[in-house]
């Protein structure tokens, strides 16, 4: 019965392992890209570090720089994933801060748009304007799409080029209005006008739900760091008895599985406090 249960256990481990790798080696932009955009995709996966094959070689040449060093398996493994994981990580939350701070900004771009147009500035002139004197880093986004469209690309191409490139659920809802209104011939000052406003209801509306979640995601933090903490100071207090834990097989085994079954129940976590309005 134990022998079912440990290969039971072992089977997922090493599941739990391969899926988590995936995760990190897997773009997360290519979940939300259509096939028409595939160039795009590939032209923002090789400029961020830490993507494609010199990732993996200088992950490998690292890991074997530590194994000839050091000589832990242990230690090699951890540093071979680590160095192919955390990159893709750091860039992916990079770009999500950055797209985090662009839609903040949506609804100030709109309203100085319909401000502009309801001035009497048509609408490429209500954008170049938003360019000129409006924050960082939407005006810098914005001076690209007006670039694309004085090279001769279409106005409705560039805002969807616009939406692809940030992957903004608010950029795909100006895009469209925008689209709507030119095409229908209605009034696109008073469209962004209320757009602005369903926007900031709408960002507001999610501040909120970020504050109602906090408290489980930080339960989620604290639950990950406890084993760790609890090994540290068993550490501290009895090395001998914890020594087996870094010099055999079975201890690295049971290390390994408990840093992939934290990781699992982690992002289980985040994804039940991850609700999407």
């Amino acid at each position: 019965m134990f022998d079912i249960f440990f290969i039971s256990v072992l089977g997922l481990t090493c599941g739990g392992a391969v899926w988590l790798l995936m995760m990190g080696l897997s773009p997360p932009e290519a979940a939300n890209v259509s096939p028409s955009s595939a160039g795009s995709r590939k032209a923002l996966v090789q400029m961020l570090p830490g993507r494609g094959v010199l990732t993996v070689i200088g992950a490998v040449a690292v890991a074997l720089t530590v194994w000839l060093v050091f000589a832990h398996p242990l230690m090699t493994f951890l540093t071979l994933v680590g160095l192919i994981v955390l990159p893709n990580k750091y860039y992916a939350w990079r770009h999500k801060r950055r797209v985090a701070l662009i839609d903040s900004q949506v609804p100030d771009m709109l309203a100085m748009t319909a401000g502009a147009m309801s001035a009497g500035a048509s609408l490429m002139v209500a954008l170049e304007s938003v360019a000129r004197d409006g924050p960082t880093p939407i005006k810098l986004e914005l001076e690209m799409m007006l670039r694309e469209v004085k090279l001769g690309i279409d106005l409705d191409a560039a805002l969807d080029s616009w939406a692809v490139r940030l992957k903004s659920e608010e950029m795909v809802m100006v895009a469209a209005a925008i689209k709507i209104a030119r095409e229908s011939g209605g009034n696109l000052s008073e469209s962004l006008d209320k757009l602005s406003r369903a926007v900031r209801e709408r960002q507001n509306m999610e501040k909120k739900i970020i504050a109602l979640t906090a408290q489980g995601r930080m339960q989620a933090f604290v639950m990950s760091a406890l084993p760790f903490m609890l090994l540290y100071v068993l550490f501290q207090l009895d090395p001998v008895a914890m020594d087996p834990m870094f010099h055999t097989v079975a201890g690295w085994a049971v290390f390994l599985a408990v840093c992939v079954w934290i990781t699992v129940g982690f992002q289980l976590i985040k994804k039940i406090m991850d609700i999407d309005i």
